[in-house]
């Protein structure tokens, strides 16, 4: 209970400074990986910016692919009514059950944790006083902490200690919101 009130004072708090902004990312939608962000103004030229993304699959291909990732933004605009060009930096995280890229073809999938850093850019392109579009691409480092499994077996096939580790530099987010004003 003590969660819901302070939800709900934090909601009333932020409706009360700036122009508030809801997305949809149709692209990554579609895809059926369903994504939904919120926008803020903190500033002259900046935003306040996060979005979540997950998985509606359980499988895909006999592979475990369920994921959940969270990635709070600042977003610098060079105009005041923060439309047109956007960069952003941010650090996210997620959690994840599902078969690495770089183990496509085998019977292995990774179940862990990771946390990204990087850099986005986009454009937003106002439709009306409401709705606008934004287009985006982002990417950085990910460095991830997971236990791999094999499929079949069930028993883990790498011999960490805790985690396995790995860290890559990739593109990794990237769409078309829908973004609706209120």
């Amino acid at each position: 209970m003590k969660r819901i009130i302070g939800f709900c004072l934090l909601l009333g708090a932020l409706s009360g400074y700036g122009q508030h902004k809801v997305k949809v990312n149709a692209a990554t939608t579609v895809l059926g990986f369903p994504s939904i962000g919120y926008e803020r103004p903190i500033g002259k030229y900046f935003s306040f910016h996060i979005d979540a993304i997950g998985s509606t699959f359980n499988r895909y291909h006999n592979m475990p692919l369920k994921f959940l990732i969270i990635t709070p933004e600042v977003r610098y605009y060079p105009k005041t009514t923060q439309t047109g060009f956007f960069v952003g930096g941010h650090l996210g995280g997620s959690t994840f059950h599902l078969q690495k890229y770089n183990y496509a073809n085998s019977n292995y999938y990774q179940k862990g944790y990771n946390y990204m850093a990087g850099i986005s850019l986009g454009y937003v392109y106002a439709l009306s006083d409401k709705f606008a579009l934004e287009g985006f691409v982002g990417g950085g480092t990910i460095q991830s902490y997971y236990k791999g499994y094999d499929s079949t077996t069930g028993i883990r096939y790498e011999d960490a200690d805790k985690f396995n580790k790995s860290g890559e530099w990739l593109p990794y987010r990237g769409g078309v919101n829908l973004v609706w004003k209120i």
